[in-house]
């Protein structure tokens, strides 16, 4: 009787600890043009190359905006990230480049917002 009770303690102890799940850290970043009007289709880029004074490894996510003009980045780690978001605007007379940067700060355990405007390309 007293080991069929200790077993069970012990079962759920191991059990309540196998639930833990690490804390995500999320990016959520939403396109928009020049009218303030959300943009599905346009291909969202975090990355951290080329940030001044911080060495971090090379870690890129590449996603494309649904149809809320949204992208949802999960990484393990904090991480400061570069954004780019282009798309392909096709209008009567010409194509044209729609493009847009910024910079995310992603933090352990929370989901942060970003928007991010893209502008046609001179």
């Amino acid at each position: 009787m007293k080991i069929s009770r200790l077993l069970i303690v012990i079962i759920t102890l191991f059990s309540m600890s196998s639930c833990y799940e690490e804390p995500l850290t999320k990016g959520i970043v939403t396109v928009y043009d020049s009218e303030g009007n959300t943009v599905s289709g346009a291909i969202v880029k975090l990355y951290q190359e080329d940030i001044v004074g911080v060495t971090q490894t090379n870690v890129v996510s590449t996603l494309v905006s649904d149809f809320n003009g949204q992208t949802e980045h999960v990484l393990e780690l904090e991480a400061l990230m570069n954004v780019e978001a282009y798309t392909l605007s096709e209008s009567t007379s010409a194509d044209t480049l729609l493009y847009g940067t910024t910079v995310i700060r992603l933090m352990r355990g929370k989901t942060i917002y970003k928007n991010i405007e893209i502008l046609p390309l001179n």
